[in-house]
């Protein structure tokens, strides 16, 4: 017990690395259920066109998630190995992939875009409208992919605090927008689900300028000039990409899984679909913990093996998994009181609450499990053992709970919420299998150095 238990110094620095993301990330979802009730005011129907596009846009962001994520275990290592030219090179790699991607997600999107949300719904207000919200919100992935590819770079290199402001001024921008645009106050027009989509839309590029404003002061780590943008040295190049597509796969796999499980519960109606957006806005709330998880792991995981610090990474990874947990666990029963009153703010359907209360209450029980799972995901992701990651996340999900969602939702009566019970506690087998290659230690690796150098290091401590 006492192996994962912290010096002072080590909580102090994973508060100082964490706190500001945990904090940015809970401004966010408290923000993101302030629209969420906007919307939610207009009816199901409305929540239901808002949700639909948001699930598409959520592939494109784990997409682009999963391609920043190969680059991003290097830029964590090359500074803990203070390699700035390196670094650099992630970062210019980061630029290019997401804008690239964001096109490709525009094009598709602009294409096929109703007949994606038509999968979540058949009722016509609702996917026209949903068509409508999309039209506009598509653009805002453009800003959004300048501004992750920077942000992220902070955040592995260990620098959070900043980000919080931006985010603060970002979310706040949106949210007074949706008020005024949604209703029409202060002589505004009032255009419901158009107006919170042209208000994402601004504070997209809101926040995109600032992070680049961010990035001319205290980017110098891995600030590049325009005219370098394809300087990539074809090692390192090489070295990303192979790192990139089993992270980007997975992220494709494990987003489309959740846009499966999301499309299981449309089956059951508008309702279940509304309270499937409701439950996922408010157990954001607690939810936030993951963004700290992952930041405390890139920076005091990954940054101590790119140091060459094999057996205080170990001690780090154990020290930092238990305290997820423990907090997770403090965060779950606060996530089941609020489910007590909450929904009271709601303008939905009583059916639609009823089915949110019960998802609430299992995400509360759940969630220490999931932040396990997370906690052993970015362990691993760390010290580059993506195919331990793959199989892991995405491949658990498409061979257990996709399957699992579909025929449940195809050829049973259940209802909505027992769905999302069965799926969330098919989260607890994975826990084994995340252990037992975490055990394995294949990821306690230092990027620069030989697989033979690390597994000698290793066996002398």
């Amino acid at each position: 017990m006492k192996s994962l238990i912290g010096t002072k110094s080590f909580y102090k620095k994973l508060i100082a690395v964490s706190l500001p993301i945990v904090v940015q990330q809970l401004i966010t979802s408290s923000l993101q259920l302030v629209d969420n009730i906007m919307v939610g005011s207009l009816g199901d129907s409305a929540v239901g066109s808002v949700s639909s596009v948001n699930q598409l846009y959520f592939v494109v962001i784990l997409v682009i998630f999963g391609a920043l994520g190969g680059a991003g275990v290097y830029s964590a290592q090359y500074f803990g190995a203070k390699d700035f030219d390196k670094l650099k090179q992630t970062f210019r790699f980061k630029v290019i992939v997401s804008l690239l991607l964001a096109t490709l997600a525009f094009i598709i999107l602009s294409i096929f875009g109703k007949f994606f949300i038509s999968l979540f719904t058949e009722t016509p207000v609702t996917l026209d409208n949903g068509v409508k919200y999309l039209e506009i919100i598509k653009w805002s992935m453009f800003p959004w992919a300048i501004s992750v590819s920077i942000s992220f770079t902070f955040r592995e290199i260990g620098i959070t605090k900043p980000l919080l402001r931006i985010s603060i001024i970002a979310i706040l921008t949106n949210t007074v927008l949706n008020f005024l645009l949604i209703f029409g106050y202060l002589g505004f027009p009032q255009l419901g689900i158009t107006g919170a989509a042209i208000a994402t839309l601004i504070s997209r590029f809101i926040e995109s300028g600032l992070f680049v404003i961010l990035l001319i002061r205290r980017g110098e780590a891995f600030n590049s000039k325009l005219k370098d943008i394809f300087k990539i040295n074809g090692v390192v190049l090489k070295s990303i990409i192979i790192m990139a597509i089993p992270l980007m796969l997975n992220e494709i796999l494990w987003s489309t899984g959740q846009t499966v499980f999301f499309e299981a519960y449309s089956t059951r109606g508008d309702a279940a679909l509304a309270a499937a957006s409701v439950t996922g806005a408010i157990s954001q709330l607690v939810f936030v913990t993951f963004g700290g998880i992952s930041t405390g792991i890139a920076v005091m995981v990954g940054n101590t093996l790119g140091e060459n610090k094999l057996k205080q990474a170990q001690d780090n990874a154990k020290k930092l998994i238990f305290s997820s947990m423990l907090f997770s666990a403090f965060m779950g029963v606060l996530l089941f009181i609020l489910s007590y009153f909450i929904l009271g703010i709601y303008d939905i359907s009583s059916q639609a609450k009823d089915i949110a209360i019960f998802n609430i209450r299992v995400n509360a029980f759940i969630i220490p499990v999931l932040a396990f799972n997370v906690s052993m995901y970015f362990t691993l992701r760390a010290g580059g053992d993506t195919k331990s990651t793959f199989i892991m996340d995405s491949g658990y999900m498409w061979v257990i709970q996709v399957p699992s969602a579909i025929l449940l939702s195809r050829f049973t009566t259940l209802p909505a919420n027992i769905l999302f019970l069965i799926i969330q506690l098919e989260e607890l087998p994975k826990m084994l299998f995340a252990y037992s290659r975490y055990k394995k230690r294949y990821w306690v690796r230092n990027l620069h150095k030989s697989n033979e150098e690390n597994a000698t290091q290793l066996l002398s401590n």
